[in-house]
C-alpha cells in the first residue's frame, strides 16, 4: 500500500505523521531550466519560468476568492506521471487531504498553484520536478526529475484564527459570533457544508463556558448546525447537534424538532417520537412538529410492513 502525500520537507512530515512516501528537496541548481513544452493551460509560476502549467476544468466560484497563503484547504487529487500511469490519489481513501497551503507543507506547484483555485474549481497542475520532487524524484513510483500532473479539486478553506486558548471570553464570544454570521451568510446562499463547518468551529469558541451570552451564543451555534446537517441529510450530524443544542437548553423546542427530525431519517423511529411529542407537549401550536410527528408514524408503519414483507419472503 503506497501512501503518498505531496510534501516538500520529508524531515518535518516524518515528525508531524507517519507515512511510507518521502520526497526530495526542489532543484537547487543555479542553471535555468528549460520551460515545459506542450504543458496544457497556462503558466502560472511566480517566476513565470515555464515551470507551473494550469488547465482549467471545472470553473468554481469566484465570489468567495481564493485561499490566502496560511490557510487551511480541503481538497482531493489525482497524481500521474506525464503516461497518465496513476502513483496516487486521496480518492482512493476516506476523507479528504487536507493542509496549510503555500507555508512549505507540500511541493512548490501545489503551493503556488491552489493558491490561484476557487472553491468548487477542478484544475490539473502540469509540474516541472523543479515544482514536485526535485532531481531525485521518489522510486520506484516517481522517476528521477520527472514532471508531474496533478488534478486537483478544491472544496473550501478555513483561514488561520486566534485559538481559544489565547482569547479571553469576550474575544471568545466575538469569534464565535462571528463565525456564526459566516455560517448564516453561507446557509442563505445555499452552502450547507460550508454553514455546518462555520457554525461547529462558531460553538467550538464558547463551548464550556459560563457565562449567560455565551451559552445563548452556544445554543443558537448548535441549533443552526443541526439545520444545515438536516439540509445535508446528515442525520447523524443533525441528531448530535441537536443533541448538544438540548445539553444547553433541555426544553428547547428547536432542538427537540430537530433531534426528533434527524432520528425518524435514521430511523429510530421509538426515539424519534419521544423527542416530536416532548417538542409538541411544549409547545401544542407548532404545526411543524405536529406534521413531523404524523410522518414518522406513517415511516414507522412502512418500516414494519416492509420487514413483515421480507420475513414472508424468507419462510414462503
Amino acid at each position: 500500500f503506497f501512501f503518498f502525500i505531496p510534501l516538500l520537507d520529508c524531515s518535518r512530515a516524518r515528525a508531524t505523521r507517519p507515512y511510507s512516501g518521502t520526497t526530495s528537496p526542489p532543484h537547487t541548481s543555479s542553471m535555468a531550466l528549460a520551460p515545459l513544452e506542450d504543458a496544457p493551460g497556462v503558466d502560472i509560476s511566480h517566476d513565470q519560468d515555464g515551470g507551473l502549467f494550469k488547465e482549467l476544468v471545472t470553473e468554481g466560484d469566484a465570489s468567495s476568492g481564493s485561499p490566502p497563503v496560511g490557510s487551511k484547504v480541503k481538497v482531493h487529487y489525482v497524481g500521474t506521471l506525464l503516461d497518465g500511469s496513476k502513483f496516487d490519489s486521496s480518492r482512493d481513501r476516506p476523507g479528504f487531504f487536507e493542509f496549510k497551503v503555500g507555508v512549505g507543507q507540500v511541493i512548490k506547484g501545489w503551493d503556488q498553484g491552489i493558491c490561484t483555485m476557487k472553491k468548487g474549481e477542478v484544475c490539473t497542475l502540469t509540474c516541472r520536478h523543479d515544482y514536485a520532487y526535485g532531481e531525485s524524484g521518489h522510486p520506484p513510483k516517481i522517476p528521477a526529475g520527472a514532471t508531474l500532473k496533478f488534478e486537483v479539486e478544491l472544496f473550501g478553506w478555513k483561514e488561520e484564527r486566534k485559538q481559544k486558548w489565547e482569547l479571553d471570553e469576550a474575544g471568545k464570544q466575538a469569534t464565535a459570533a462571528e463565525l456564526k454570521e459566516k455560517g448564516t451568510a453561507a446557509l442563505k446562499a445555499g452552502s450547507n457544508d460550508e454553514a455546518y463547518e462555520l457554525y461547529v468551529d462558531a460553538a467550538s469558541y464558547v463551548e464550556g463556558e459560563s457565562a449567560e451570552p455565551a451559552r445563548a451564543l452556544l445554543l443558537s451555534c448548535q441549533l443552526n448546525a443541526a439545520a444545515a446537517a438536516l439540509k445535508l441529510k446528515e442525520w447523524a450530524l443533525a441528531e448530535a447537534a441537536a443533541g448538544k443544542a438540548l445539553a444547553v437548553e433541555p426544553a428547547s423546542v428547536k432542538a427537540l424538532y430537530r433531534r426528533g427530525t434527524a432520528r425518524m431519517h435514521g430511523g429510530d423511529f421509538a426515539a424519534a417520537k419521544a423527542d416530536l411529542r416532548a417538542a409538541a407537549t411544549a409547545d401544542p401550536k407548532d404545526r411543524a412538529v405536529r406534521d413531523a410527528f404524523a410522518e414518522c408514524g406513517r415511516r414507522e408503519a412502512e418500516a414494519k410492513k416492509a420487514e413483515k414483507a421480507v420475513a414472508a419472503r424468507m419462510f414462503s
